[in-house]
């Protein structure tokens, strides 16, 4: 009898978690959640404006390059280019992926002439490409990311330029 009423009284003593704990864990969950989650998008936004800045920026490749086969230099300037390209209809549309203004090359929307960075970055550089000729034979492209400085790729100044040596 008295092993009965010892089995029956361990029964009754079983032990969980309380209401106020369990909400407590998904609070905590729910917060850690919305901290994580906002950090991954907003890096994953930048991430995709600097994608589309490089794709700017090879799109002026190929138009330097359209424009050299047929002038065989490089032109001096964006101004030069845009007046070229538009005549013979391969000056391309881009959109600067952190204004979302869009329009073609000279317009000054996501191309412009080289410009060093002041010691205070200049926003209207933001999400523009620069484009410096070197020479006749050479360029370099820079892009101007979300802060109005050069875009970085591991540590160092991520540039395009067509491979030559100067002559």
């Amino acid at each position: 009898m008295q092993l009965k009423i010892l089995l029956k009284h361990k029964k009754n003593n079983v032990s969980g978690f309380t209401l106020i704990e369990a909400m407590t864990v998904v609070l905590i969950i729910g917060i850690l959640t919305a901290v994580i989650g906002t950090n991954f998008i907003q890096s994953s936004k930048k991430r995709a404006m600097e994608a589309e800045l490089l794709n700017n920026m090879r799109n002026l490749q190929i138009m330097l390059e359209t424009y050299r086969v047929d002038w065989e230099i490089y032109p001096e300037n964006i101004g030069q280019l845009s007046i070229e390209s538009s005549q013979k209809n391969y000056n391309k549309k881009c959109t600067n992926p952190y204004t979302r203004q869009n329009g073609p090359v000279g317009a000054s929307i996501w191309a412009i002439d080289f410009k060093k960075l002041p010691a205070e970055p200049v926003l209207l550089y933001k999400g523009r490409v620069g484009y410096q000729r070197v020479s006749t034979t050479k360029y370099y492209l820079y892009g101007y990311d979300d802060d109005a400085v050069f875009l970085r790729r591991r540590g160092t100044v991520y540039t395009i330029t067509n491979g030559e040596k100067e002559k």
